[in-house]
């Protein structure tokens, strides 16, 4: 009997319990022990692979599909208007005791690990009244450059950072010469807090 002609009932007679969706599940036998599966288990990916699953694979086509149907320009907008609206109301909600340039430039001194992996930059200057540094590498704009979509990656990934100092705070001002998104050699980012 071929796979594809079992019903869905006569599969479970087959397969032991616990073994529908594991990998395995066409050359397990019905005497076959499977390991538990556990979502919280880890996997192992690099973050470059972890990246490309996560965008490359579905979501960077999806949203060029959406993109060829609504129209590119305005598709590219509404992401950038939503991604900017989300991102400084989350800001802004954030349980920051302190909204001053020190409390912010030491969260960026301290990135989460996925930052420290997706990133590959140098800190220009890092004063109390400035905070400024490059990135020379991104798993972000790798992957969306590399899917021909870097308009779309600028408008959800690099565009909230504007909306992120807004939300923390109104005077937090970010000056951002380029960005690897947009073609540049680097992403040059300069925060700072005016008066």
């Amino acid at each position: 009997m071929v796979l594809h002609q079992i019903s869905r009932r006569s599969l479970l007679r087959v397969l032991p319990a616990g073994c529908f969706g594991c990998a395995a599940a066409v050359s397990c036998g019905a005497q076959a022990t499977v390991p538990a599966h556990s979502a919280s288990e880890k996997c192992d990916l690099t973050w470059e692979e972890l990246f490309r699953f996560a965008y490359q694979k579905d979501l960077i086509p999806m949203l060029k599909g959406l993109a060829a149907q609504i129209g590119r320009e305005k598709f590219v907008q509404m992401i950038q208007d939503v991604m900017g609206r989300l991102a400084e109301q989350g800001m802004a909600r954030s349980p920051i005791p302190k909204r001053d340039f020190a409390t912010f430039a030491a969260n960026l001194r301290n990135v989460p690990p996925m930052m420290q992996h997706a990133l590959q930059y140098q800190v220009l200057e890092d004063g109390p009244q400035a905070l400024e540094y490059r990135v020379t590498g991104c798993l972000w704009a790798k992957s969306f450059l590399g899917q021909d979509a870097g308009d779309i990656g600028y408008a959800m990934v690099c565009s909230p950072d504007l909306a992120v100092a807004r939300g923390f705070n109104p005077k937090l001002k970010l000056t951002r010469t380029q960005t690897l998104m947009q073609g540049g050699d680097s992403c040059h980012f300069r925060y700072t807090m005016e008066a």
